[in-house]
C-alpha cells in the first residue's frame, strides 16, 4: 500500500509539475508577444515620423518646412518643433479636442505615439501669450521623452533653446522654466488676454517653478508649455516654459490680433478706477 502511495504522489507532483512548466512556457509566449507587438508599435510610429520629416523637412534641421505637402497629410498642422542633440523633430497639430491626438498619429493612423498637438482650446497657437503643447514621454525615448532631461537645469544650461517653425515665422524657443505639477496644474490655462492675469500667470510659473533660467520674459512675450506625462507619482506632469523669439532678433509681428475690450469693458474700467459704481 505504502509503495502505491508513494507511486501516485510520484504521479500528482509530476503532474503539478507538468502544468506549472506550462503555464511558465504559457507566460513566457504572452510576454514575448507582448514585448514584440510594444516594439513594433515603437518601430512603425518612428518610421511614420521620419517618413513624413523626409517628405516635408530638408535634410539635417534647417528650419525650411514645406506647409503645403505637410497640409496635405494633415490640415490641422500649426507648426514643428526642434530640439538639439534629442529626437524631437516633429509636427504640432490643433484638434477639435484634446483626445484625437492621443492615439493619432500625424497621417491619420492609429498609433501610441500619437502627435504633438496645442490645447485645443486654443484660440490662436504660437500667436497669443501662451501657447500649450501636449504630447507623450515614450517609454523608448521618443515624442517628448527628451523633456526629462531638463530636470537637471545644467542641462537646459546646455542646451538652453527649442526651436519652433511656424507657418508665420521661425523661432527660437529660450528655456525660462521646468515644472513638475499635477495634471491639474493651474497652469494648464490658456486664452490670456488681460495684462493684469498675465503678470499673475507669470508669477505662478516662478511660484511653481523647480528652477528658472536667467531668461526675461514679460507679459507682452509669447510663451510655449510644452507638457508630458512624468510618471514620479499619479497624474504627474514635466512643463518645460519657452520664450517665442524670431531668428532674426526682430519683433514679433504676428497676424493675431488680440480681442478689444468692448465699450461696456472698458466703461466698468473706468467706473473701477474712480472708485466703482453709484450702487
Amino acid at each position: 500500500m505504502a509503495k502505491k502511495a508513494r507511486s501516485k504522489n510520484a504521479r500528482i507532483r509530476r503532474g503539478a509539475e507538468n502544468v506549472i512548466m506550462v503555464c511558465l512556457a504559457a507566460i513566457v509566449v504572452i510576454s514575448g508577444w507582448k514585448i514584440y507587438t510594444i516594439m513594433r508599435g515603437y518601430h512603425e510610429g518612428q518610421e511614420v515620423y521620419k517618413k513624413i520629416s523626409e517628405q516635408t523637412a530638408a535634410q539635417g534641421f534647417t528650419g525650411d518646412i514645406d506647409w503645403d505637402k505637410l497640409r496635405k497629410i494633415n490640415p490641422e498642422v500649426v507648426g514643428w518643433l526642434y530640439y538639439e542633440d534629442t529626437v524631437i523633430d516633429y509636427p504640432v497639430v490643433k484638434g477639435q479636442d484634446n483626445d484625437r491626438y492621443l492615439y493619432t498619429m500625424f497621417d491619420g493612423s492609429v498609433g501610441g505615439f500619437g502627435t504633438l498637438f496645442a490645447d485645443a482650446a486654443t484660440e490662436a497657437p504660437f500667436r497669443q501669450f501662451n501657447t500649450i503643447v501636449y504630447g507623450h514621454h515614450m517609454r523608448d525615448g521618443s515624442m517628448f521623452a527628451p523633456l526629462k532631461r531638463l530636470k537637471d537645469s545644467s542641462y537646459a544650461g546646455e542646451h538652453p533653446q527649442l526651436e519652433l517653425i511656424t507657418p508665420e515665422g521661425k523661432f527660437h524657443l529660450l528655456i525660462w522654466a521646468f515644472l513638475n505639477q499635477p495634471a491639474d496644474s493651474q497652469i494648464y490655462m490658456t486664452n490670456i488676454h488681460d495684462k493684469e492675469e498675465r503678470a499673475a500667470y507669470l508669477e505662478l510659473i516662478r511660484d511653481l517653478a523647480d528652477y528658472t533660467t536667467d531668461v526675461e520674459v514679460s507679459v507682452e512675450d509669447r510663451l510655449v508649455i510644452l507638457s508630458t506625462c512624468a510618471y514620479e507619482y499619479q497624474d504627474a506632469r514635466y512643463m518645460v516654459v519657452g520664450k517665442m523669439v524670431p531668428w532674426d532678433g526682430q519683433k514679433i509681428n504676428m497676424s493675431y490680433d488680440e480681442p478689444e475690450e468692448t465699450d461696456a469693458e472698458a466703461d466698468g474700467l473706468e467706473n473701477s478706477e474712480d472708485g466703482g459704481s453709484d450702487e
